[in-house]
């Protein structure tokens, strides 16, 4: 698969280049609240594309496409729109064990149906 980074600069809508976020995050990297490298977006959707039903069948370090899509607001039209789309492929690996609190509840305790 060939690696996708995309970036849209401008909402397809209006062409505005003024979003909401992005707005945001910069005030607050003006103020040192915020890494220069930090990205304040609308929604980040981000996941593996693999059938579900073969996932597990998989052996670690085998690999699959993965993506981000990551979305703002049009200040101006109130669009809301990617501002950027990526897509590379990743590595299966071992997932650590989860880590219980002391007292929480186990996920498959009986007493608690």
């Amino acid at each position: 698969m060939e690696q996708i980074n995309k970036n849209f600069d401008s909402c397809p809508a209006c062409k505005s280049t003024n979003r909401f976020f992005e707005t945001m995050s910069n005030d607050l990297k003006t103020r040192g609240l915020a890494r220069p490298e930090w990205t304040l977006c609308w929604d980040v959707r981000q996941g593996v594309v693999v059938d579900p039903a073969k996932e597990a069948a998989m052996p670690v370090g085998s690999e699959a496409a993965s993506y981000v899509v990551k979305t703002d607001i049009c200040l101006d039209c109130g669009c809301i729109y990617a501002i950027n789309l990526s897509a590379t492929m990743v590595k299966k690996s071992v997932q650590p064990p989860q880590i219980l609190v002391p007292g929480s509840l186990l996920p498959n305790d009986p007493s608690q149906n």
